[in-house]
């Protein structure tokens, strides 16, 4: 089957702001499944010195659709949209355009935007595809993230990992509640954890979280993987460490639970959360005895370490 990939190349004041409301047209039209390219810093981009692949230097939203009876009318209807979007913001400069490829090229073709890239002072994140020899002092992660989210490029998830990488001890105990791709499991390995708990309510995702254990080296011995809520898996067990990368909303939800979990004076982890509601969550934390100690902050996303 052929696809048509649209993409959507824009500037704008509030770039934010116009990269959602550029997918809410996209979801007008029933596509689903987009891709999102921003200009990488100079300092990542002598990081992919090595790479031949094409490295985004624009802001753009790219989404597929069925190559059909139908696409022409899809195409000039999508272009009217925004054309109509675009007339109402003067602060946006734009350009539309579509291709035509095959459905086995949309299966492979966002691989060649994920990079290896070094996340913190010592972490290093590999697609499983690409090649790269680790420094001394660098902490390799292999990582597969076709059927998960949680590649390490994402601000939520590297900031995690900055906090585990500051917080982390040798020899403690660690759950990841949501763990997705695994990828703070392997992480916490990587730290020297004694024991790494993963829990996840998606039973496909526990999947691709043991499989990444196991490109990673991680020990069986010492990892557990549960599927289901959190306090319904891990009944009266404690530990050092509660790590959750996952919405604000539902870290909302869960912090009471995450707060029986956690050993006294143990630490908790939190990221995932939009700056906006950082401090909804703090007040939730107070009430459920967890004192705020750090926090990172970058492109409108928080991280937060809380000790109980």
């Amino acid at each position: 089957m052929k696809l048509i990939e649209i993409r959507v190349i824009f500037d704008a004041d509030n770039i934010k702001e116009a990269q959602n409301q550029i997918i809410n047209i996209l979801y007008e039209f029933g596509i689903s499944g987009v891709k999102i390219d921003e200009p990488m810093e100079r300092n990542i981009l002598d990081f992919y010195r090595n790479e031949q692949d094409f490295v985004s230097n624009e802001y753009a939203v790219s989404a597929y659709f069925p190559d059909n009876a139908y696409t022409e009318r899809r195409k000039n209807l999508i272009l009217n949209r925004f054309k109509e979007f675009f007339n109402e913001r003067e602060d946006v400069i734009y350009n539309v355009d579509f291709y035509s490829l095959e459905d086995e090229d949309y299966q492979d073709s966002w691989k060649k935007y994920v990079f290896t890239e070094k996340i913190s002072d010592r972490f290093v994140v590999k697609p499983t595809w690409r090649e790269y020899v680790a420094e001394e002092d660098e902490l390799l992660i292999e990582i597969d993230p076709g059927r998960a989210f949680g590649t390490g490029t994402h601000p939520t998830t590297y900031l995690c990992i900055q906090m585990m990488e500051k917080y982390i001890k040798e020899g403690q105990s660690i759950i990841d509640v949501g763990t997705g791709s695994g990828i703070l499991m392997v992480a916490g390995d990587k730290l020297g954890a004694s024991e790494i708990w993963g829990v996840d309510i998606d039973e496909s995702a526990v999947e691709v979280a043991r499989e990444n254990l196991n490109l990673n080296k991680v020990s069986e011995d010492k990892t557990k993987l549960l599927v289901g809520n959190l306090l319904n898996v891990v009944e009266d067990k404690k530990f050092d460490v509660v790590i959750a990368n996952i919405l604000a909303d539902v870290i909302i939800l869960l912090l009471k639970d995450i707060s029986k979990v956690v050993n006294k004076n143990g630490l908790i982890i939190l990221s995932g959360i939009i700056e906006d509601k950082k401090n909804e969550i703090i007040k939730i934390a107070k009430e459920n005895n967890l004192n705020l100690i750090d926090e990172k902050i970058e492109k409108e996303w928080v991280s937060l370490c809380l000790q109980a």
